[in-house]
C-alpha cells in the first residue's frame, strides 16, 4: 500500500466510484458481499488498492496547500520538482487568531490593517526528497489541507509590501 486505506467515512464519499472500481474488477455485488465475510485479506487488499488509486489521482491535481494556527499561517506551491512555501507569523498579542476567516475578511476590507498583526514573513523552498504526491500525501496528514491559487498568491503578494 503506498498511502494509507480510506476510513469508513472516507469511503462512503466514494462509494458510487468504489462499486464502478468492483464492477470493473468483475466483482458484482453479491460477490463482494461473500469476499468480505469469506475471503478478509482480498476485501482488504481491494479496499487498500482502490484507495490508492484514489489518492494518486486526487494528489495530482492537488498544486496548493495551507496550514495555519492561532499566530502562523504557511502556504505552500508544490510544482514539478520543488515545494515553495511562503508564510507569517504573528507577533502582535493582541491581534485576533489567524484561525478565524473574519481576520482575513476584515484585512480584504480594510477594517484590519495588516501593519497591526505585526507579521514577520519568511518563505523557503526545497526539492522532493519523495515523489511530489508522497510528500503533499505526508503534509495533509500533518494537518495541512488544499487551498487555492488565488490564496498562495495573496500571501506571495504580502511580501512586497
Amino acid at each position: 500500500m503506498k498511502y494509507r486505506a480510506f476510513t469508513k467515512e472516507e469511503l462512503e464519499t466514494f462509494k458510487e466510484d468504489f462499486i464502478k472500481f468492483l464492477s470493473a474488477n468483475t466483482i458484482t455485488g453479491e460477490d463482494w458481499k461473500k469476499i468480505k465475510v469469506e475471503k478478509p485479506n482480498e476485501a482488504e487488499e481491494l479496499l487498500n488498492m482502490f484507495s490508492d488509486i484514489v489518492w494518486e489521482k486526487s494528489l495530482s491535481k492537488i498544486k496548493y496547500l495551507e496550514h495555519s494556527s492561532q499566530k502562523d499561517l504557511k502556504v505552500f506551491r508544490y510544482g514539478e520538482d520543488k515545494v515553495e512555501m511562503v508564510a507569517f507569523k504573528v507577533r502582535s498579542e493582541q491581534a485576533p487568531s489567524l484561525l478565524e476567516e473574519s481576520t482575513f475578511a476584515e484585512l480584504a476590507d480594510g477594517s484590519l490593517q495588516l501593519s497591526d498583526l505585526a507579521p514577520e514573513f519568511y518563505t523557503s523552498e526545497k526539492t522532493y526528497s519523495d515523489t511530489r504526491e508522497m510528500e503533499l500525501f505526508k503534509m495533509m496528514e500533518e494537518g495541512c489541507r488544499p487551498t487555492s491559487e488565488q490564496f498562495y498568491y495573496g500571501i506571495k503578494s504580502l511580501l512586497k509590501k
